[in-house]
């Protein structure tokens, strides 16, 4: 039998791997069996253990994929986000969040799955670290504003930037995911712009929000 192409190989392992994310999706990763996932891709099933040993070893590919694609997309983000606590870039940070959980909303479908039947055993390095990475990141913004005066000093501004990411993130997975359906009784842009003066509020000195939030 001669050897198959690299490319080959990529085709008909991405083949399988979107056979079994669907399968996955529709019917959990336990109520599918790998017989399932070969008919589903076209193949049979020795030839599907020609490239995956386990179901497990699908999963794991697929996350794995999904991850370099999301990290990727949050490092595209965070860079057009230099100084996040700025009331405009909280705005932005929701957008850019929006956006990312719309383009790849079958990722966090998998990331639930995980949860569900693995206690987020594949999933559970998205978010370790969550605000440390963040403290180190934007290390020398926060640091500005501490020297301006510009923050909250009871807040530490990396858990306070962590918390309206995840609140961000929560919003729209509800949203998309969930059926959410403005689930905070206004629309998205509203809802941006309304946690975003929130967070502001909590994170922000007196004097900031004066200069940011004059009328109010």
């Amino acid at each position: 039998m001669p050897k198959l192409s690299q490319e080959i190989v990529k085709e008909k392992k991405s083949n399988i791997e979107t056979a079994a994310k669907v399968l996955f999706i529709k019917q959990g990763f336990h109520g599918t069996s790998i017989r399932q996932i070969a008919a589903q891709a076209g193949v049979s099933l020795g030839n599907l253990y020609n490239y995956y040993k386990t179901k497990e070893d699908i999963l794991e590919s697929l996350i794995s994929k999904y991850e370099d694609l999301i990290t990727a997309r949050f490092d595209e983000m965070f860079s057009k986000i230099e100084e996040p606590l700025l009331p405009e870039n909280f705005v932005k940070l929701g957008k850019l969040l929006q956006e990312v959980v719309s383009d790849h909303y079958e990722f966090w479908l998998l990331m639930y799955i995980d949860v569900l039947e693995f206690d987020n055993q594949h999933c559970r390095k998205f978010f370790e670290g969550l605000s440390k990475r963040f403290g180190q990141r934007f290390h020398k913004h926060f640091y500005k504003l501490k020297k301006q005066k510009l923050l909250n000093e009871d807040i530490d501004p990396a858990l306070g930037f962590t918390v309206a990411y995840l609140q961000f993130l929560n919003y729209f997975l509800i949203e998309k995911l969930f059926g959410g359906n403005h689930h905070l009784g206004i629309n998205d842009d509203e809802a941006v712009l309304k946690l975003s003066e929130l967070f502001c509020r909590g994170l922000l000195s007196s004097t900031a929000l004066e200069k940011n939030f004059p009328n109010n």
